[in-house]
């Protein structure tokens, strides 16, 4: 409202100038913003004593033309009166900042007139009123603000909008992920017409706002799984390759070894899936992979045998048959009484078949116990084929934790059984003069190099052995043959 004018000698007041119409932008305090190719109405309100007046509007610029909107003739009574003048459109040269003035004088009188004035601005339609971009008229297409720049605050200009990303410059987020649009392009480098950027099955602000994951990427911790997948389906952290910590990544746990990728174990046999996958080559979904009896982890960590072979030490019977009756899973020991009745002439066992039997079984007993295998009768059955192979061919072999080769061992005489795995160790070291690579321990055992990696961790934690790394190879000696220079300056000498 613009200030009452006072009254003038001619007894009239002219109380406020109005703006209306199409082309009205916005109207202040002290000035009205208008468009150029729009019509606008403008009313002056007038009171005063009664009489017939002449009411005239013009434009005037201080470094332009002035125009003149008209004159009209007002008949004033009591109360008010309301005159109004249109304009259609206005020219170039009429744009810009410029003065309306209003002026009042007794029709057919001299003397002073009224006058009231109100600044105005007309925006041309080819102008950038806001310098966002967009011209002022295709402001007005778009519904977007001649006077902001950003009319949705979305942290981008409307041209920007308009004319680069295609997004909606009065809707602060475009696609509806919940991320302003200019989050989205200045922030993230998401689409703002998409609310699934990487088409994971997790909308960008849910990634960004909830998860933590990249909007722009499928698969953000690079584990062979989407983060969609991993959020709605698997329950996975998509932030961490390996979720349960368990040394496999979830794709691998999901994708190829059809374990639990949120537990470290999966068939829960004391072993974790990364470690049943890469160092002991057993099945993490099975908890028992040779099917001995024993749990994976309790042959790893309890009884040092193969996971992966029932019988670790080949000796016929199972791992976990051998731990239940007590004897040693990954010792293969000849029972004596099966020589014993060998050994016997057969005219003295058929003497009599019974006292023939209670000898041999009494021997057999006897000479078994000292050696503390008399308590398998199956051992007595089985061994005495081996010694019954060596009284014809001569030397007889055993083979170890179910691996080819073989160990020297002399079953002819009486007593003798065949050597263990630590012995034939030594066996070999002394035919090397204390000294021997392990890869030819590989070689000459035949045993897998799990095996022979087991055997000598257990000879070396029992000080009969020490293993000294030369590059990537172990050489494995004797104590009193490990050379000065190799010696740990730690150990007694």
């Amino acid at each position: 409202m613009a200030p009452v004018v006072a009254l003038a000698a001619n007894g009239v007041e002219i109380r406020s100038i109005e703006h209306s119409g199409p082309g009205v932008v916005a109207t202040e305090a002290d000035r009205t913003y208008l468009t150029a190719w729009e019509s606008t109405q403008f009313t002056t309100v007038l009171a005063g004593d009664s009489g017939t007046y002449d009411v005239c509007m013009r434009v005037e610029a201080t470094d332009g033309p002035t125009t003149n909107l008209g004159c009209q003739q007002v008949q004033l009574s009591d109360g008010e009166e309301r005159v109004t003048f249109s304009v259609e459109q206005w020219s170039t040269n009429e744009t810009g900042q410029r003065q309306l003035v209003v002026e009042v004088s007794n029709s057919g009188q001299s003397g002073t007139p009224t006058t009231l004035s109100k600044p105005i601005t007309v925006f041309p339609a080819e102008g950038d009123a806001d310098g966002d971009g967009l011209g002022n008229q295709r402001e007005q297409e778009f519904g977007t603000a001649i006077l902001r720049a950003d009319t949705d605050g979305d942290g981008l200009s409307d041209g920007k909008e308009v004319n680069q990303y295609d997004t909606n410059p009065t809707e602060t987020d475009s696609d509806g992920d919940t991320l302003s649009d200019g989050v989205e392009v200045n922030e993230i480098g998401s689409n703002p017409k998409a609310a699934d950027t990487d088409d994971d099955g997790l909308s960008d602000g849910k990634e960004v706002t909830t998860y933590g994951t990249n909007a722009t990427k499928t698969d953000s911790d690079g584990d062979g799984l989407i983060d969609g997948a991993e959020v709605q389906e698997y329950e996975t952290d998509p932030q961490s390759a390996d979720t349960d910590g368990d040394g496999l990544e979830d794709g691998q746990e999901v994708n190829i070894h059809e374990t639990n990728p949120t537990g470290p174990d999966t068939d829960g046999d004391g072993l974790a899936d990364g470690a049943e996958v890469s160092k002991y080559e057993t099945n993490p979904t099975e908890s028992d992979t040779d099917g001995d009896g024993l749990s994976d982890g309790k042959e790893v960590n309890a009884h040092s045998t193969d996971p992966t072979n029932p019988d670790s030490d080949g000796d016929g019977v199972g791992d976990g048959t051998e731990i239940e009756e007590g004897s040693d899973p990954n010792n293969a020991r000849v029972s004596t009484g099966d020589s014993i009745g060998m050994a016997i002439e057969p005219d003295v066992m058929m003497a009599s078949a019974v006292v023939g039997s209670v000898v041999l079984f009494g021997v057999a007993i006897f000479v078994g116990s000292q050696l503390g295998w008399w308590k398998s009768p199956r051992r007595l059955l089985r061994y005495r084929q081996e010694e019954d192979t060596d009284r014809r061919g001569g030397m007889a072999t055993t083979s170890n934790n179910g691996d080819s080769g073989s160990s020297p061992t002399s079953g002819s005489q009486l007593g003798e059984q065949p050597m263990d795995d630590e012995a034939y160790v030594f066996y070999l070291l002394d035919e090397h003069e204390g000294q021997l690579r392990q890869s030819v321990i590989v070689e000459r055992t035949g045993w897998s190099k799990s095996k022979v990696s087991r055997v000598l961790s257990r000879m070396a934690d029992d000080g009969t052995i020490e293993k000294i790394s030369i590059g990537r190879e172990n050489i494995i000696a004797r104590p009193d043959s490990v050379p000065e220079n190799a010696k740990s300056p730690f150990k007694k000498r």
